[in-house]
């Protein structure tokens, strides 16, 4: 798993996530289902369950990027604020492409919330088992690499 994760390039899940928050904003009816009233807030929990992903995905991804050095506070709440904004920003694109969509200030609440919350789990609860996990994996490619370069 650790060698699927470390070959995955750097902004490749970033860009998996902002093309699926596109086809969920955009598509009719993405996943199937007649209508989005399933239950009373049921489009709510979906722009929360979306955007906690993006923002998590996004923060993951540049966290990756910056091992060994790591991602600091500031840096993984502006990519949750990217998120954050991202949803307001289709938000009002979705309210531009088409005629008969009601803006509703609860889904942009929802996603900023998903941001926000997205932010706090990754940083105190899966900041340190992450970077353990790919911190070592890499240290050991490193040491790898190093010693064969030396033999040679």
């Amino acid at each position: 798993m650790k060698n699927f994760i470390l070959a995955i390039p750097k902004g490749v899940p970033t860009i998996i996530m902002i093309l699926l928050a596109l086809y969920f904003t955009f598509a009719d009816n993405p996943l199937g289902v007649n209508g989005l009233k399933i239950f009373p807030y049921a489009e709510q929990v979906g722009h929360f369950i979306l955007y906690f992903l993006v923002a998590l995905v996004f923060i993951l991804d540049y966290a990756k990027a910056k091992l060994p050095h790591h991602s600091k506070i500031n840096q993984e709440m502006a990519l949750a604020a990217v998120s954050a904004v991202m949803a307001l920003l289709l938000e009002i694109a979705l309210m531009w492409r088409t005629n008969g969509y009601n803006y509703d200030p609860k889904n942009i609440f929802a996603a900023a919330l998903g941001a926000a919350l997205a932010f706090l789990f990754y940083h105190f609860w899966l900041l340190h088992p992450f970077r353990h996990y790919l911190y070592h994996s890499l240290q050991h490619h490193w040491r790898y690499q190093h010693r064969r370069k030396k033999k040679k």
